[in-house]
């Protein structure tokens, strides 16, 4: 059965702490670097979400998010915290909290996740050994942080800790998951850290036109950290934005995604949802190694409104085959944007991918 999403999204602001006098007119691209004051109050978007799927039903919550600066200075870039809950009519829930924090001069960068879902996914088996589409329900806290010390101009050096606690819940009777024949099928924690690597030239934090942002992370996940299974992940981007003519704007990114060891099947690279691969159900193919790379047009349309048209192809595989499919995953579509935080240029995006289906997607800050 084909997913359908689709996300409402009130585009007008329920709650606003303060006016600004940026938000009089319109610029495509603004500089998030601009200067804070100490009147100035912490600006606070509620967003209201309602959204459907066949394995949720109805799913209605509401999010808020706040941009801010650490430091008054006009070289510290902006900060931005998150929050969304939601409830569906199949019984499910979900809190998700993103972050993503500049102290002064930005000479620390956070950033990271605290979340809990009590979800239900569809499962396709593991690389080219397809199974019938099983759905299976989960419940799981995860806490993902990254923390960066500048060591040089532009150039950052961290360290990252990921903890996941997944407890299964019902499965496909007579499916793969329910005879336990999958490595995590049965439940597993994932807890481990690592060592990262960061160079942003970035003109902007929330939408950039000009610049690189490269990063890599490491995570390697031991028992002796609580971890089931003994398993490592790297993961890498390499992503250029550059405006070709004002307001068209070219980003392109290279995602690399590799695994080895006892892998449980969530934390193998997934090909697809609303930032990789626009036009897959996330998780429909999943593998030790995944390799695409994406780009993405942005055109200013009116206003605050613009538009965009992408397209992703890729390649995923495991160590002894890669890749494991001699036809490359692609994907394209296209999209709007709404500059609902016009000061800090912070999107509503709404996307239509077409892959292996047409999936739906409407959320808050670009896919990169």
């Amino acid at each position: 059965m084909k997913k359908l999403l689709i996300l409402f999204t009130l585009l007008l602001p329920f709650a606003r702490c303060y006016a600004s006098a940026d938000d009089t007119g319109f610029m495509w691209h603004k500089d998030t670097t601009q200067s804070w004051h100490k009147n100035d109050k912490v600006d606070i978007r509620l967003v209201p979400v309602l959204s459907y799927a066949p394995e949720t039903r109805f799913l209605v919550g509401v999010g808020a998010l706040t941009p801010f600066k650490c430091s008054y200075d006009s070289t510290t870039k902006h900060s931005l915290i998150a929050a969304f809950v939601a409830y569906s009519q199949n019984k499910q829930d979900y809190i998700y909290v993103p972050y993503q924090i500049y102290t002064k001069h930005n000479n620390y960068y956070f950033e990271g996740e605290a979340d809990y879902y009590n979800y239900s996914y569809y499962y396709w088996g593991i690389g080219e050994n397809r199974v019938a589409k099983e759905l299976y329900d989960v419940r799981f806290p995860k806490i993902f942080l990254n923390a960066f010390r500048k060591v040089l101009p532009h150039f950052y050096m961290g360290l990252d800790y990921y903890f996941e606690d997944d407890v299964m819940g019902a499965t496909q009777p007579g499916g793969s998951l329910a005879a336990d024949t999958v490595r995590g099928s049965a439940g597993s924690v994932t807890s481990g850290g690592g060592i990262d690597l960061l160079y942003d030239t970035r003109d902007s934090v929330f939408f950039p036109a000009h610049g690189w942002y490269i990063k890599v992370l490491s995570n390697f996940n031991y028992r002796q950290l609580g971890s089931t299974y003994n398993f490592g992940k790297v993961v890498s981007d390499i992503t250029w934005y550059h405006e070709l003519a004002n307001p068209l704007v070219l980003a392109v990114t290279q995602h690399n995604q590799f695994t080895w060891g006892d892998v449980p099947f969530n934390q193998l690279a997934l090909v697809g949802g609303s930032k990789q691969i626009r036009g897959y159900y996330q998780g429909y193919y999943r593998d030790d190694a995944l390799s695409y790379l994406q780009a993405e047009a942005r055109l200013h349309l009116i206003g605050r409104v613009s538009c965009v048209a992408f397209g992703t192809v890729g390649f995923f595989g495991n160590y002894n085959t890669f890749p494991e499919s001699p036809n490359p995953v692609i994907a394209e579509g296209v999209g709007l944007r709404y500059n609902y935080v016009r000061k800090q240029h912070i999107n509503i995006r709404l996307d239509v991918g077409y892959g292996e289906t047409e999936e739906f997607y409407l959320t808050v800050q670009e896919s990169f």
